[in-house]
């Protein structure tokens, strides 16, 4: 028996959907995607006029699928900001018109017959499908690790930075579900202001912006290039991007390595637009070693394996949990 479940990624510049099956059992091992949408989220567009065309996409969908909302057994939605674990209140979120709403009774009014919805952060999202079937699995099984003893940090490096927290098999949420939120830590005190109105935060220098703005300013503001840019003048030999990206690798180790220290991981897996980069990779766990306080086997670093759908697949993930904890009550 595998559960046919809907997975949603809501970001603010796409929204992407997808139906998945996971195969039997409280956590699932293999996964299969039967298909998927994205459109543009348009957060300035409201609330009103977001859910009408997602559920216009979602119908669409299944309809190409041959399915109908009652195949659905359950709903997974991954939203940016801090999901209150209690309250179902959602904070602190790039998306106006979700914040300070309880979002799951908003989607499960205006997405009926979709089975119970299950929200959480996207970046717990990421980390969780990671885990259970993605880089973080394969590394378990390789290591002789158990689910249920896995340390992994994922690692989300894009429009922002988010981090997913794995403590021995389980996601960690915190009090207010704002455990993770690794990129409004400081990483230069003083440095430049961030939209949280402090300082110097890791995702002012290692978000895909940050990249750019740092190899802006390193042209002394002759040359605007985006991220993807940057790395292809690497081809070139290109002497501001060679500094740049290498900047960039340095501040990415201070980083990794605090909370490194701060978390002990078995495993780092990095996702998002920058982790496809392959230069960031080398030489990475090495710098690790002489920065981190435990010396000795620091955690591996991985590129993400489920890729662009590891936000919607571990937000099934969750419906799926969800609804077998519903059936052991």
């Amino acid at each position: 028996m595998r559960d046919t479940l809907l997975g949603l990624d809501i970001g603010g510049t796409k929204t992407e959907l997808c139906l998945v099956r996971l195969s039997a059992g409280a956590q699932p091992d293999t996964h299969e995607v039967l298909g998927s949408q994205r459109f543009p989220t348009e957060p300035n567009s409201g609330l009103d006029s977001f859910l009408k065309r997602l559920s216009h996409q979602i119908d669409r969908l299944l309809e190409e699928k041959g399915l109908g909302r009652a195949n659905v057994r359950g709903t997974g939605i991954g939203v940016p900001g801090a999901l209150h674990p209690r309250t179902g209140v959602l904070s602190q979120s790039s998306i106006p018109f979700l914040s300070g709403l309880t979002l799951k009774e908003v989607f499960e009014t205006a997405l009926p017959d979709l089975g119970p919805s299950t929200l959480e952060n996207d970046a717990n999202c990421f980390a969780l499908a990671e885990a259970r079937l993605g880089a973080g699995a394969e590394w378990a099984g390789r290591n002789g690790i158990r689910q249920e003893d896995l340390c992994m940090l994922g690692v989300t490096l894009g429009t922002g930075v988010g981090g997913g927290i794995i403590m021995n098999g389980r996601l960690i949420r915190g009090k207010r579900g704002g455990a993770g939120e690794i990129g409004h830590s400081t990483l230069f005190p003083s440095g430049r202001p961030c939209y949280c109105r402090k300082l110097g935060c890791a995702e002012q220098y290692l978000s895909g912006g940050g990249l750019e703005q740092s190899y802006f300013a390193r042209t002394s503001g002759k040359e605007r290039l985006s991220a993807r840019e940057i790395f292809r003048r690497l081809d070139e030999a290109n002497p501001f991007a060679l500094a740049t990206v290498e900047s960039y690798r340095e501040d990415l180790t201070t980083f990794l390595s605090n909370v490194s220290n701060i978390l002990d991981p078995h495993v780092i897996v990095l996702g998002g637009g920058l982790s496809t980069q392959d230069r960031l990779y080398a030489g990475l766990e090495e710098r690790l070693k002489e920065t981190c306080f435990l010396t000795e086997n620091p955690p591996s670093i991985l590129k993400h394996r489920i890729g662009d759908s590891a936000g919607m697949i571990g937000a099934a993930l969750l419906a799926h949990e969800t609804a077998h904890h519903s059936e052991d009550a």
